[in-house]
């Protein structure tokens, strides 16, 4: 299991456990379901699955492939350079116990 640190858009932080795998929006959608938010369902088409992730676990990431910089610049809300969409990463070991904060809807 992978921990992932969610701050919501109220401020609140959950600490979830995710099978290794689970993209980090089908973590948040299946385990605390905000509003408006993987609209797309996990096909980098809408921008609604923006996370920020804390600067020091953005490193840890995969790098940031062209579809999804144009997805985050052309769709996302307030997009900042710690952006990215949720369902383009998938949990791994090396991501354990990472902290992200749901964008603005």
């Amino acid at each position: 299991m992978i921990r992932l640190n969610v701050i919501d858009r109220e401020g609140k932080t959950t600490s979830l456990d995710i099978e290794e795998g689970t993209t980090i929006r089908d973590a948040i959608e299946e385990k605390l379901s905000p509003d408006n938010y993987g609209v797309c369902g996990g096909n980098c088409a809408c921008g609604t699955c923006q996370v920020y992730v804390n600067p020091s676990d953005f490193v840890k990431l995969k790098p940031v492939e062209e579809y999804e910089i144009t997805t985050l610049k052309d769709l996302a809300v307030k997009p900042t350079e710690h952006s990215r969409l949720g369902c383009q990463i998938g949990l791994k070991k090396e991501y354990n116990n990472i902290t992200v904060t749901i964008a603005p809807d």
